[in-house]
């Protein structure tokens, strides 16, 4: 595809843009979000759709953003009218493992009382966050991605906030169409505890 299509593109749906020019180690972040990206569904408040087969592209023209760029022929693949209110906030965020010394791939999670930090391998993570959530809010712990959530930590290693998808705050949706959604999302994200 061409840098002008891209372009156009851009113009119909800003969120498929992430601007990374204020990471400093641009090429590491990118590498860090292409290995995990496949782990992940997107979603674009712009145009109310969740993207579960993507490719992220990085333009010739552009030094400060990468593309996430959804397959147009995967309809299947590409859930529509998702209200933004079904899409939260977590604080959670993911970090490549080398961060802390270890291997593998890291959460970080704040506690509400003491807001002390805990990191947890991934493995570990995905289990308490399911339990934790289906205790607090009656749902598993479904990650999504939006724009903005690639950032950099100290100016030395990359990191994703991830976002949740919340199935008790759709609206519009039939109940199979949230069923699908879920099991997408959870499917995605078990590819990568499963790697």
């Amino acid at each position: 595809m061409s840098d002008s299509s891209l372009l156009n593109r851009s113009q119909d749906n800003p969120d498929l843009f992430w601007d990374i020019s204020s990471i400093t180690n641009k090429t590491k972040a990118i590498h860090f979000f292409q290995s995990v990206s496949s782990s992940f569904c997107v979603y674009s408040p712009t145009v109310k759709k969740i993207y579960s087969n993507f490719e992220v592209i990085l333009p010739k023209d552009y030094h400060s953003s990468l593309i996430v760029l959804p397959n147009p022929f995967a309809f299947h693949d590409t859930f529509n009218r998702v209200n933004e209110e079904a899409i939260k906030s977590t604080g959670i965020l993911l970090f490549p493992g080398e961060v802390f010394q270890k291997k593998g791939l890291i959460i970080c999670i704040t506690q509400t009382k003491t807001k002390k930090v805990q990191h947890i391998e991934l493995d570990s993570a995905s289990v308490f966050l399911n339990r934790l959530y289906q205790r607090r809010f009656n749902t598993p712990f479904l990650p999504i991605l939006l724009n903005g959530d690639l950032k950099e930590f100290k100016a030395k290693s990359p990191y994703l906030h991830l976002h949740r998808f919340d199935p008790t705050a759709v609206t519009g949706l039939s109940q199979f169409e949230i069923r699908s959604i879920t099991a997408t999302i959870s499917e995605r994200f078990q590819s990568m505890l499963n790697n």
